[in-house]
């Protein structure tokens, strides 16, 4: 009998153990990193300019040489559980690809306003003739509200054949020399989900099994592996490493103000486009240096406070 009984309570020790794991486990799983736009601006500094921009407020210019274009320049599409997301091969690729909208501007080039909400990628698919088609969301767009109504301009557009969709050199395979009467005839897709969040509803972009038999091969979705500290977006096999922190709003330190100059920004394609890249890298320089005036801690002063 006595056998028995310590053979029983060490079952249960056992089993209290695995069941006590497994639950930390799921503890940790659930652990939600969390920030403020502050990390927005101190993170991107490095790697562009912030300009207080009339009716957006703080906007992003990245410094990066040569015809850059957001979900398209230096990076890829992949399929996930969630859709189709953008993988951006830049360090800063995390938060302009995953938070908030974009916006071109003549004089300034393409411009990030930050958002709270992430997404696999914040753009409108479409389909025309053997291409797909994509676009960034201008602010205040919303992809179901203004499905069938909002048409991108010509410069938003990015084009690729359909057996060029899953190439990891993408940038390489657009269709260039696009005008009103291509970008007109494209049909715009309406395969939706919603953010975990706040439910805003993003494009999940073209149907795996479509874009198999176009690329003749299968694709197996990669799964969403939550990492707590900035990195850029990595696949390790069959999942993708993503920092995807909630963000609960200062300013940049410092940042560029358009004082005088009325902004340019592209809405339809009865804008003129009269800047290349160089002048507008110019422009963007030559606008007058702000500081904050607010003496906000940073993310690491509020955590020693927290811990003392």
């Amino acid at each position: 009998m006595r056998n028995n009984w310590n053979y029983k309570m060490l079952l249960m020790c056992v089993f209290f153990f695995v069941g006590s794991t497994t639950i930390d486990k799921l503890a940790a799983q659930r652990v939600v990193t969390t920030i403020t736009y502050q990390s927005f601006y101190d993170g991107l500094s490095p790697y562009g300019i912030w300009i207080d921009y009339p009716g957006y407020g703080h906007v992003w210019h990245p410094s990066v040489d040569g015809n850059f274009r957001p979900y398209f320049t230096n990076g890829y599409w992949d399929y996930s559980v969630d859709g189709w997301i953008w993988v951006s091969n830049y360090s800063w690729g995390w938060a302009p690809f995953h938070y908030g909208r974009w916006l071109y501007d003549d004089l300034y080039g393409w411009l990030w306003i930050p958002g709270y909400e992430w997404s696999p990628a914040w753009v409108i698919w479409g389909d025309v003739d053997d291409y797909y088609a994509w676009a960034p969301l201008m602010p205040s767009v919303n992809v179901v509200v203004w499905y069938g109504t909002w048409r991108p301009p010509v410069i938003y557009w990015n084009v690729v054949n359909h057996i060029y969709i899953y190439d990891r050199d993408i940038s390489n395979r657009g269709r260039s020399n696009l005008d009103d009467r291509f970008t007109s005839r494209i049909r715009i897709n309406n395969n939706y989900a919603t953010t975990r969040y706040h439910n805003q509803y993003y494009a999940k972009g073209p149907e795996v099994n479509e874009v198999e038999n176009y690329i003749n091969r299968k694709i197996a979705p990669v799964s969403l592996r939550e990492v707590k500290k900035i990195a850029p977006t990595t696949r390790d096999r069959d999942e993708l490493q993503v920092y995807r922190p909630r963000i609960n709003n200062p300013e940049p330190r410092t940042y560029r103000s358009i004082d005088g100059v009325s902004p340019n920004p592209v809405r339809y394609n009865t804008d003129k486009l009269n800047t290349d890249r160089i002048q507008q890298n110019r422009n963007v320089q030559q606008l007058p240096v702000r500081k904050s005036t607010e003496n906000r801690p940073t993310n690491k002063a509020i955590r020693s406070k927290r811990s003392n």
